[in-house]
């Protein structure tokens, strides 16, 4: 029998990858828009990103915080794919009267794919938790 997957160790493995992740929010007409923004991570899979105050994504996180995130490697590493869908709110951090705002992400599901392993996402656990398969 094969040891177990870490799931969250995988996850870690994705965001160590890239730095750019496309950041899903809802129009007020309840349409999806999608932005590539670069990000930073944080503890237990929190993600800042930095984007004129004004842009379409930010009036959106403005009125409905919540937002969907993947983030995918390319190329990926030897042997396969490796991936996440993050869901979560967003919140501006300070009044957004500069040049740059910074937003914050604080998921509340990540999900990760590593098709070395299988071809399924699996939930991973989010602070002390530990998703294995």
């Amino acid at each position: 029998m094969s040891e177990p997957v870490n799931w969250r160790q995988r996850a870690e493995e994705a965001l160590g990858r890239t730095d750019i992740m496309v950041l899903a929010t809802v129009d007020a007409d309840s349409g999806a828009w999608t932005s590539p923004v670069q990000f930073q991570r944080g503890d237990s899979f929190e993600l800042s990103f930095l984007s004129h105050p004004g842009t379409r994504h930010g009036r959106n996180i403005g009125r409905d915080p919540q937002v969907a995130v993947a983030i995918y490697s390319w190329p990926g590493p030897a042997g396969g794919n490796l991936g996440l869908q993050i869901t979560g709110r967003a919140q501006p951090q300070g009044d957004g009267s500069g040049e740059w705002q910074r937003f914050v992400i604080h998921a509340s599901e990540v999900w990760c794919f590593d098709s070395r392993i299988d071809h399924e996402r699996h939930r991973v656990g989010i602070g002390q938790h530990q998703a294995t398969k």
